[in-house]
Parts: C-alpha cells; structure tokens; sequence
C-alpha cells in the first residue's frame, strides 16, 4: 500500500521495516545469512526473500512475526531474486557462475537452469506474460526464461556490464542499465567509458534506443505509469529522470539512437 520500505543493509546481516511516511525504523529483521543483498516479496506480500552474497543462501522471512522460517541454500554468490506468481518457485542469479537457479519452495530443492561462466546479476518478471528477464554482468548479454516450461534462450546483447533492469507496465521494453567499461586499477574509479542505458524490444530483441549515462550507470526503474525513466550514476551520486515515450513509438520509432549513442560512450 506504500506504507513501508524495505531495505536491506549487507554488513549487518538484516532487513530494515521503514515508515515510508515518517521514515522511522518499526523493525530490523536479522536473515540469519551473511553479506545480505538483494530483497523480493511473495506474491501474496506475506514472505521476505533475502539473497546472502557470502553464504549462498537465501533467507525466507515470514513479514507478520519478523521470524526466520527457513535458509534455503542455493548457487554460489546469490544475488537476484524473482518469486513467481504460482507461488511455488523461487529464481535465483549467481553471479559466482553466471548461474540461474529455480528453487522449489514446497521441499527446498534447486535446479539450475543455465550457467553461462559469467555473472548473473539482476532478475526481473512479466507474470502477465509468463516471462522471466536474467542479465549477465560478463558476458553482457540479456537472457529471457519461458516461466511455464522454463526453457531459457538468448534475448539481446548489451553495452559493457549490464546492471539492472527493469520493464515498461506493458511489459513490451525491457530497460537495461550498463555500467561501461571498469576503470583497469579498480571499479571504484571512473573508467574510460560513459555508462548507458538500453531499451530492448521483449519479443525481437532489438535495441529500441540507447541513452548514455555517467559514470557507472546502476540503479534503474521505470515509474509505474510507464511515463518516467530514472537511473542513477553511481560514481557522480547523481540520478537522472527521463521523460520516456510509450512503447509502441519506441518499436515503431526505427531504432532511435541505438547505433548512434555506441560512438559518444568512449571518452
């Protein structure tokens, strides 16, 4: 209802329960994992899933007692996460492995479904469409997983180091925000190129248009009414809004700026 935010926070283990109006603490929830990351809820908003980067598992938190009910072990460094809407499974990215992994929540078993030597990073799903979107940070590419028979195929190449993703309400455009190049004596500094931001067609694969960012382009969500874009510049502690257009003028709109953004992200 908008009421809460849910936060996690990797060093101490744990889940902050935050007023979003008066933005004070109600609830630290401990996940009984290490290096906690990623956050999703259940269909139903009743279950917290938490990602433990450093202990390979993923915390199962029942949201009315703030209690632990299980940990549930799964591929090395888990980071994504995405509960399907028949409430059964739970889909994890490894980013150790480039894996991506089903758990069945019935009994607590995996099965990896694709494993690519890369870095699974970031999961984002259509239960309208039955489709599951998974990026790979070292291959930079964009994988799409038929949720009814798990079948997983190549969607799209990406620019350097894809981050996160998210998708228009229409679920047509897939956004994919790009890190760029990492700088060669460490990622905490700028690198020799811009970060970017792509917008893949969901059902071709074609890259609709192409914004550049700045340094190590990141965080990225698409505003609920499909009006707004945001992305942050990680290394400017900067965010940038951008009016976007609807999807189908994005499709029909002949590829935009696609090729032409690839020659201004060098600097």
């Amino acid at each position: 209802d908008g009421s809460t935010v849910l936060a996690s926070q990797m060093e101490s283990a744990s889940v902050f329960e935050i007023d979003a109006e008066t933005f004070t603490v109600r609830r630290q929830l401990p996940t009984g994992g290490s290096w906690s990351k990623v956050i999703a809820l259940s269909p139903d908003g009743a279950t917290l899933y938490v990602s433990n980067w450093s202990s390979n598992d993923v915390s199962e938190i029942d949201l009315a007692t703030g209690e632990v009910r299980r940990v549930l072990p799964t591929v090395a460094t888990p980071r994504g996460l995405y509960p399907a809407a028949d409430g059964q499974r739970l889909f994890v990215a490894g980013f150790e492995n480039g894996e991506l992994a089903r758990i069945e929540l019935t009994d607590g078993t995996s099965e990896t479904l694709l494993q690519t030597g890369g870095a699974m990073r970031h999961l984002v799903g259509d239960a309208a469409t039955g489709a599951l979107y998974a990026n790979d940070m070292a291959t930079n590419e964009v994988y799409v997983v038929d949720l009814a028979t798990e079948a997983v195929r190549k969607l799209a190449d990406t620019n350097d180091k894809p981050n996160t993703t998210d998708l228009t309400p229409d679920g047509k455009v897939l956004y994919v925000s790009n890190r760029g190049a990492n700088n060669p004596e460490s990622f905490y500094i700028p690198g020799p190129e811009w970060g970017s931001v792509l917008a893949i067609h969901t059902q071709s694969g074609a890259v609709l248009d192409g914004i550049v960012g700045g340094n190590q382009t990141t965080a990225l969500d698409v505003s609920p009414d499909g009006q707004y874009l945001a992305f942050s510049d990680f290394l400017d502690d900067r965010i940038q809004v951008f009016e976007i257009p609807l999807s189908d003028e994005l499709i029909a709109g002949g590829g935009g700026r696609a090729q032409a953004h690839l020659a201004e992200l060098a600097k």
